[in-house]
């Protein structure tokens, strides 16, 4: 009776288990594994086998694939109802990397990250998870009246303040993702469009002022004007102009793994970790760098499809909130990877390395994986479709 049951349950959890998201990241962590070995390949010392960097993406990858399976086990709307906690253990966890967080030696105005011993940890990535799951809650107890002033303030409040609290830490571009966030959800939510027009004009005139009143300064704004001028920032560009040399030196099937030249010579600076893509480019060519981008992009929309086939409002919401945060770093990281965007050091979801960003995505995953376990069947989902 005891084994049956056993059996039971394990063809239960199988059973219900999304195996469309799971494996789809797990693949793109697999090929981003793969990157990062031949990016850190040329620094390994006589006898070395596999790097720090590589070590730190690997374990982080098998702890986040173990919890994302225990999370889909537990009902969403518990996580979500949890969202108090999960809101003051974040929002204290960002506070104390205030005072006593440490930056790295290519960025130090950010002091973003915790260090335990030989490890460190990017307490903003945590704060993504936690920030979709009490914004979904939110937005789902204001819904009846999600379109008034009144409402609109608080939830505007509860946007600002993980943005407020990483550009205190000195990570400019986690804020950016941060409001990509805020805004997407509250698309997602259907707030009335006049808001976002009214949101966009005043983010307008914010900036204007901010770069007028020189707020924006320093290394940030040399960022932006050298998108224009690079010819005259070259120092600012050298990054971004030696990504795009070795992105586009593979055309469409690359040198080979481990015989990019431009990747083993360390001609791009930090290619491990916001230009992971180049790494792609050089040695699997153009083939290799749409392959990337194909990962994602499927698991960005089984995310939202899940999100359809949510059986309540938070579920929906929690879904949308991932979707939103993949689709926002895949945008940020490759648009800087082309010089379309400033480079403001935001990894590529799944694939850079980043032991904090994989862990955190597969936390956010568990969610999603969740949902669709306590979703499945459910014909009375918000948006069901066969």
């Amino acid at each position: 009776m005891n084994t049956l049951s056993k059996k039971s349950g394990v063809m239960d959890f199988f059973f219900d288990l999304d195996f469309a998201t799971i494996i789809t990241a797990i693949i793109a962590s697999a090929y981003g594994l793969t990157l990062v070995y031949s990016a850190t390949y040329s620094s390994l010392s006589d006898g070395e086998f596999i790097s720090g960097p590589m070590i730190s993406m690997l374990i982080t990858v098998l702890g986040g694939i173990v919890i994302a399976l225990g999370l889909s086990m537990i009902n969403y709307e518990i996580i979500s109802k949890l969202w108090p906690i999960v809101a003051v253990g974040c929002v204290g966890l960002m506070i104390f990397t205030f005072f006593f967080g440490v930056a790295p030696s290519a960025r130090d105005t950010a002091r973003s990250w915790l260090k335990f011993g030989s490890f460190t940890f990017q307490t903003s990535e945590l704060l993504k998870v936690g920030f979709i799951i009490s914004f979904s809650y939110h937005l789902d107890m204001v819904k009846d009246k999600l379109n008034k002033l009144k409402t609109i303030i608080p939830l505007v409040i509860h946007g600002a303040i993980p943005v407020g609290l990483v550009i205190l830490t000195g990570d400019a571009g986690s804020a950016l993702i941060f409001l990509f966030m805020f805004i997407g959800m509250l698309f997602f939510a259907k707030v009335n469009i006049g808001y976002f027009v009214a949101g966009l004009c005043a983010m307008i005139v914010g900036f204007a002022v901010a770069w007028r009143l020189n707020i924006i300064n320093g290394i940030q704004r040399q960022r932006i004007v050298a998108l224009f001028y690079p010819e005259q920032y070259e120092d600012v560009m050298y990054q971004q102009e030696h990504g795009k040399i070795a992105l586009g030196s593979g055309g469409m099937f690359g040198t080979g793994f481990l015989k990019g030249k431009l990747t083993q010579t360390g001609f791009v600076p930090e290619n491990r970790n916001d230009m992971i893509l180049t790494v792609a480019g050089e040695e699997f060519g153009f083939v290799g760098t749409m392959a990337v981008i194909l990962l994602l992009a499927v698991l960005i929309v089984r995310v939202m499809i899940v999100a359809l086939r949510a059986r309540d409002n938070v579920g929906y919401l929690m879904c949308m909130g991932v979707s939103v945060m993949l689709f926002a770093q895949v945008f940020v990281n490759v648009g800087m990877e082309l010089s379309i965007l400033p480079c403001i050091g935001i990894t590529l979801p799944l694939f850079s390395a980043g032991g904090s960003s994989s862990l955190s995505i597969y936390l956010a995953l568990g969610i999603v994986l969740s949902v669709y376990r306590f979703s499945k069947g459910n014909r009375e989902a918000l948006f069901y479709t066969n």
